[in-house]
């Protein structure tokens, strides 16, 4: 997967925490729709960090199982979810660096 590869859509933070927070309550829908709209932003934070197309496309997948298991169990982040998954996002990629 590329950058050029995801799609390009945009929304406010509100309508991001809004999708995740349904995805909480175990809304799978409202999970692929949250994935569609920030997967680009993470995909490219992976990719600067580990400057690796094939861990970044890796890590992109651990970082969404990972979203979707803290969610679903712990309910909303105290941040908005676009800093959150992204927060988690760097955190993988620096973990997957050392």
């Amino acid at each position: 997967m590329t950058i050029t590869d995801m799609p390009r859509v945009t929304t406010d933070d509100a309508d991001v925490d809004g999708l995740l927070a349904r995805a909480a309550d175990g809304d799978r829908q409202a999970f692929g729709m949250f994935y569609d709209l920030t997967a680009p932003r993470v995909y490219a934070l992976l990719l600067a960090v580990t400057r690796d197309a094939a861990r970044a496309d890796a890590l992109l997948e651990e970082v969404y199982v990972e979203a979707w298991e803290r969610a679903v169990v712990r309910g909303m982040p105290r941040c908005p979810a676009q800093e959150w998954v992204a927060l988690l996002a760097h955190r993988r990629a620096a973990d997957a660096k050392l």
